[in-house]
């Protein structure tokens, strides 16, 4: 491979790596200010072609709505040009091309589900799905520009991470991978101040989900004119909450630990961000309930959980052994 060649798909990669994280705030400011039919119809918006839609009308909701549509529609065109690079260069690993040819279909089905969304009027289990296949393919992004970048080559020469912190690493990956699904059902299915308060929940340490508790919390949302929740609407919140609780113990305590046995830089820097990212990440959640989900708060909310998967996800690459196919020639 040239050394142009390498830097191009170097420089491609990371863009579509920004341009996915960009999209999913951008998703999560649609859903946070509740604009998602802003725009009825789709694929076109107002009956006009999407690119030739004025830009004077974007205005209120709609400057959200089919804001997300146009960034929606550059990641899927970095995509295919992804894909097609990767295609035409024959030194790139096979299993890279194919990775690429898999997350043009993830955002072939992405954008389909994205307009079923509307035209079904926002259906919360296929918006679930719509949200977490958003960060699916983040995760898969972050794969491919790891594969081609120039860290990876360089590993070839550097001794493998110990077993157990790879193992550990999958392991935390997974548990935020499955706290932003619980993400995604709070958010779609309007739980997010299930649980109005905090550090309590429904005025309670330890959460009973009586009828007394459900009372307290759907009075507590009376009187801040909101609409009153379900048991199964404040069990998920409760269950978000609590995963949080164990992910933080588990990140903090499992990288401590491996802090003090790691001498590899990328590693030990890949540890103090995600620690670092886990604490804000805790914090916006916090804020996201006090400030009765304040839009701008919340989308921060997503888009630091969506950095945080990236980071655990780098983090399980960079410990991966070099025998495994993922640096197999």
């Amino acid at each position: 491979m040239n050394y142009f060649s390498i830097r191009l798909l170097r420089a491609f990669t990371k863009i579509t790596v920004f341009s996915t994280t960009v999209l999913i705030f951008a998703g999560a400011l649609v859903k946070s200010h509740e604009v998602g039919l802003s725009v009825p119809d789709w694929p076109t918006t107002f009956g006009k072609q999407m690119f030739a839609f004025p830009l004077s009308d974007m205005v209120g909701g709609i400057f959200y709505e089919h804001g997300h549509r146009l960034i929606a529609s550059i990641v899927g065109f970095l995509t295919l040009t992804q894909a097609i690079l990767f295609y035409l260069n024959k030194e790139v690993e096979p299993w890279i091309k194919k990775l690429s040819y898999f997350s043009l279909g993830i955002v072939i089905i992405q954008g389909s589900l994205g307009g079923i969304t509307v035209l079904f009027f926002l259906p919360p289990a296929i918006s679930i799905v719509h949200g977490v296949l958003a960060q699916t393919f983040f995760i898969l992004t972050i794969i491919m520009a790891y594969g081609v970048s120039r860290e990876r080559f360089l590993r070839q020469n550097l001794e493998d991470s110990p077993k157990f912190l790879l193992k550990g690493s999958i392991f935390i990956t997974s548990m935020v991978y499955l706290q932003l699904i619980l993400g995604a059902m709070i958010r779609h299915t309007s739980s997010g101040l299930a649980i109005p308060d905090f550090p309590t929940m429904g005025g309670l340490w330890l959460p009973d989900f009586s009828n007394q508790m459900i009372h307290n919390i759907n009075s507590t949302l009376f009187d801040m004119n909101l609409e009153s929740v379900s048991r199964i609407q404040v069990v998920i919140h409760f269950l978000h909450r609590l995963s949080a609780g164990i992910i933080t113990i588990v990140v903090f305590c499992f990288f401590y630990f491996h802090l003090k046995t790691t001498n590899k830089k990328n590693i030990s820097k890949s540890i103090w961000m995600i620690m670092l990212t886990v604490l804000v990440q805790v914090s916006l959640g916090v804020f996201t309930v006090l400030t009765e989900r304040s839009p701008y708060i919340t989308s921060l909310h997503v888009l630091n959980g969506a950095i945080l998967l990236g980071l655990c996800t780098l983090l399980v690459l960079r410990t991966l052994p070099k025998n495994m196919m993922i640096f197999s020639k």
